[in-house]
């Protein structure tokens, strides 16, 4: 996230971050071979040798036109979602939010109708939601990039939250690795990300970073 990044950057300016976008499967790999040192996702089937630490509950909501029925509303309950096709992202590229999504409409007693075509962008993904052909599901972080013409509105019944888990080698992690998990507990800590928040008040490929420089 880049808010982690950025608390990271003023704490360790001499800290050098490379960033890279990939689902968190890719990020398992990467992290195994060594060519991440560390991640962030939905920790889901974690394997045994990625550690994982929960750092954000993040308010999942409903990106519409600005004059679609769910734009008048505080709040969209889940099961109104049964109504409307859903656009999910590549499942190369996001499998773990899209699974997240579809077990939520089940939880609520429905399939999905998942629309057909694909992006490979949130500019792109908004575009199809200004044409009225589908309605995207986004994490309230992501809600920042509106595009112009769109809203976005907290999904309620339940109030869901999408859990952001940063990722890294099991094991004693390395210099570098510590200071972006320390920077990130102090950010959550700050900004009550592990309190469960009201969406209505409170960003969508994972990022992954690799790290290097001097750490004091």
């Amino acid at each position: 996230m880049p808010q982690i990044l950025r608390a990271v950057q003023q704490r360790h300016p001499d800290l050098t971050i490379h960033q890279v976008e990939a689902s968190t499967p890719e990020q398992y790999r990467q992290l195994a071979d060594g060519r991440l040192d560390i991640g962030i996702g939905r920790a889901s089937h974690t394997p045994a040798d990625v550690a994982s630490e929960l750092i954000r509950l993040d308010p999942l909501g409903v990106l519409v036109p600005d004059d679609h029925r769910f734009a008048t509303q505080d709040g969209v309950p889940v099961t109104s979602l049964a109504d409307e096709p859903l656009l999910l992202g590549e499942d190369s590229q996001t499998p773990e939010f899209n699974q997240f999504v579809i077990e939520l409409c089940r939880s609520a007693g429905f399939s999905p109708t998942i629309y057909e075509g694909t992006v490979e962008s949130t500019r792109a993904a908004a575009d199809l939601v200004l044409q009225r052909r589908c309605v995207l599901c986004v994490p309230s972080s992501s809600r920042t990039s509106n595009r112009p013409g769109t809203v976005w509105r907290p999904l309620i019944e339940p109030v869901t939250h999408y859990p952001w888990s940063l990722l890294w080698r099991s094991g004693a992690p390395s210099a570098h690795v510590a200071a972006v998990i320390d920077s990130a507990r102090h950010l959550a800590h700050r900004l009550g990300w592990l309190e469960p928040a009201d969406p209505a008040f409170g960003r969508n490929a994972p990022t992954a970073i690799s790290c290097g420089g001097e750490v004091s």
